[in-house]
């Protein structure tokens, strides 16, 4: 139906309902745990505003709602830069999702049940302590759904990252292929023709180096969503929802989204660009028109795409040649983030108690 709707391809229609039915059951567990705890979590999980009358309070309900409403659109951005099938990734490997939701799952309920001795211990009464494990059984099930969003992006720039790389190790073959051909027509003493590879062979680099674009250009949005995310939780009353603070979360996170930025870009640069590259400038230098022939503008040339390699080959070059434009989004995002948490002293009005 959703397919039809918004004229997509079957399969994108059909991850698009499964992802909505997901949504609507997590957001319809994080109420139901809301109306649990009543007015214990009214006192701890609200929304803080300030107006002319003062300070003013919402449910943190609709904090949540709002964070989670935002993760999940990181999900659709996500499935949107990847040719992942998600329904068939999710119905193939049914057994290990609910093995992963149930493991989860038993974690939370452990930490939930530590939180209501925890109350126990304070002195709290017993209507206040059925509160909070009534609440927290229904807010596991959402929790549980919570970090799924953040495993199934993981998942599928996982899968994204090897089928961009099989494209570009593809590309790499065609390209040592042609130059092989220069190798031949070279010692057969056709200079022209060897060139001519040569120039065909650097062309092909090119290429090759806009599938790494494409490679990298999810974790760049990953990447700039995660940070996008951060300000909400920094610079927003969102904020107040959480009891440890927004701090560690975007500290955490950032640093999550920046680590997985680096090793995308190190696993890149090591298992595919540089080793193509150096292959490429071996197999040139064993073209290298004779100097003696007079035929300087092949020379010429020639010496050109040498160049041209060798300043794409260190770190630097690589990095300006995976630079699309989700690296300008990643960066610009990051940006915002930096100021938004140095404009706000980063979470001085979260709460710091552990119930």
């Amino acid at each position: 139906m959703l397919a039809s709707l918004l004229n997509l391809p079957p399969a994108e229609g059909d991850d698009f309902e499964l992802l909505f039915a997901i949504y609507v059951v997590a957001v319809g567990f994080l109420l139901w745990a809301y109306v649990l705890a009543g007015q214990v979590w009214v006192e701890r999980h609200s929304v803080r505003y300030m107006t002319e009358k003062g300070e003013q309070r919402v449910s943190g309900f609709w904090g949540e709602l709002f964070l989670f409403t935002a993760c999940t659109i990181v999900v659709v951005v996500a499935l949107a830069f990847t040719s992942v099938d998600f329904t068939d990734l999710f119905v193939r490997n049914a057994g290990a999702v609910a093995l992963g939701f149930l493991a989860v799952f038993l974690i939370y309920l452990v930490y939930a049940f530590s939180v209501v001795r925890a109350a126990k211990n304070e002195g709290k009464d017993k209507a206040y302590q059925a509160h909070l494990r009534n609440a927290y059984c229904a807010y596991a099930v959402y929790s549980v759904i919570f970090f799924a969003c953040g495993a199934l992006v993981v998942t599928l720039l996982g899968f994204e990252f090897y089928a961009d790389k099989t494209v570009f190790d593809a590309q790499s073959l065609d390209i040592l292929n042609t130059l092989a051909k220069a190798e031949a027509a070279s010692r057969n003493g056709a200079v022209g023709a060897t060139l001519a590879y040569v120039e065909d062979a650097n062309g092909g680099v090119a290429m090759a180096t806009n599938t790494l674009q494409d490679q990298m250009n999810p974790t760049f949005v990953f990447a700039a969503c995660v940070f996008a995310l951060n300000v909400l939780l920094v610079a927003t009353p969102v904020k107040n929802v959480f009891l440890k603070g927004a701090a560690a979360i975007t500290q955490v996170t950032t640093a999550i989204a920046i680590g997985g930025m680096i090793l995308m870009g190190l696993l890149v640069y090591f298992g595919s660009y540089a080793v193509l590259i150096e292959n490429a400038l071996g197999m040139i230098a064993a073209v290298r028109p004779d100097p003696e022939l007079g035929l300087w503008e092949e020379t010429k040339r020639f010496n050109e795409i040498v160049v041209q390699l060798n300043q794409r080959r260190n770190l630097l070059g690589f990095a300006g040649a995976i630079s699309g434009e989700g690296s300008g989004v990643a960066l610009f995002a990051g940006g915002i983030q930096f100021a938004a948490e140095r404009a706000t002293g980063g979470d001085k009005g979260a709460k710091k108690s552990g119930i």
